[in-house]
């Protein structure tokens, strides 16, 4: 696969549903694709290791609760 060039990009621009209504969340969504795509593997495997570490934690996380004694 070819590396993109960098002037092939095409400049963002928000998703128009109707013409008062500009969805930027889909225009905010595009640009982080956008950015993720020009990210080494090496940085891509870095940012995956450290949700994988995230996750673990969170899944072995316990709540406790203490009750209140005045």
């Amino acid at each position: 696969m070819e590396e993109m060039d960098s002037n092939n990009i095409t400049p963002l621009k928000p998703a128009v549903q109707d013409e008062e209504n500009v969805d930027y969340w889909k225009a905010a969504e595009y640009k982080q694709l956008r950015d993720a795509l020009k990210l080494s593997y090496t940085e891509r495997f870095k940012i995956m290791m450290r949700l994988m570490r995230i996750t673990l934690m969170l899944q072995r996380a316990k709540l406790t609760h203490k009750k209140f004694s005045s």
